[in-house]
């Protein structure tokens, strides 16, 4: 018997994002003006196909412990992670699209970010690993 997905709360979302956006501004602005070309093409690389990377997770999500699927539970790929994170391309409108994403989230009573409802994904808890008796 296969159980639901558990859908990942508001505030490990949050805390994912954050360590995803502290390495996107790491890359943007981390490379210095000699590299300045490079850190925002790995930056915009980073942010658009970050849930791609490993099955789902970017490197915040790792860490937290949560990982994006398709609304039917298949695994995504890059394609799906560029249309989830196409909105992120544009780092100077960064906050207006958090803002917008935020509101989005909020107001879905799955919790969806428009993002979410562009590729048909979900952010979910990953499944734990089974305790061996």
């Amino acid at each position: 018997m296969t159980e639901e997905p558990v859908p990942a709360d508001w505030q490990t979302r949050s805390l994912a994002f954050l360590i995803d956006l502290i390495l996107f501004v790491t890359l943007f602005y981390g490379l210095g003006a000699t590299y300045h070309f490079w850190g925002v093409f790995l930056s915009m690389i980073y942010i658009v196909f970050r849930d791609g990377i490993f099955s789902g997770q970017s490197v915040g999500k790792k860490v937290m412990g949560i990982r994006v699927i398709h609304a039917d539970g298949r695994p995504i790929s890059f394609v799906d992670s560029s249309f989830r994170n196409v909105l992120f391309l544009v780092p100077y409108l960064l906050p207006l699209t958090l803002a917008v994403e935020t509101a989005a989230m909020f107001r879905s009573p799955d919790r969806l970010r428009l993002g979410d409802r562009i590729a048909k994904t979900r952010v979910v808890r990953k499944e734990a690993v089974p305790a061996l008796a």
